[in-house]
Formats: C-alpha cells, structure tokens, sequence
C-alpha cells in the first residue's frame, strides 16, 4: 500500500563523482585538506542544540543545526576573551 499523503523527496545539488584514477589529482587533496580542516575546526565546536524530539524538515533541521552551531562558537569566542 502506498501512502500518498507524505511529499515526495528532492534531490539536493547534482556534483558528479569524480572519476577513480591511479595517481591523486592536486585538486582533490586540496578539496580534501579543506573539509579536513573544517572538520578540525567544526569538532573543537560544542553545538548548542534544544533538547526534545522534533519532526522537522530538512530545511528546518539545516537552520536549526546552522544556529546551534553558532551559538556553540560564539559561546566558545567568549570563554576564550574569558567573559563568561
């Protein structure tokens, strides 16, 4: 039985993959050691998010993520100028 009533999902960005080779290509480890370093920075941030149970939908769940993020690396700006 198909429940007819839920959206229907969308496809976000079309990147194509890029191809598998021999030898690494400069513009992938360069790719890489960005999302590498983002990554470092992202996990030294706490991500202040509400506590509950929510249905949300993506775009919702994007912004609330966004905002916990900031408020985790303004919180984190302040503890280290030392005024909280």
């Amino acid at each position: 039985m198909i429940n007819h009533a839920h959206k229907a999902m969308k496809t976000v960005g079309r990147r194509a993959a890029p191809r598998i080779t021999l030898h690494p290509r400069a513009e992938a480890l360069r790719e890489f050691g960005a999302f590498n370093d983002s990554l470092h920075t992202l996990a030294q941030t706490r991500i202040v998010l509400p506590k509950g149970v929510f249905r949300l939908t993506h775009e919702e769940a994007d912004r609330q993520m966004m905002e916990g993020i900031a408020r985790g690396m303004a919180l984190r700006e302040r503890e280290a100028r030392g005024e909280c």
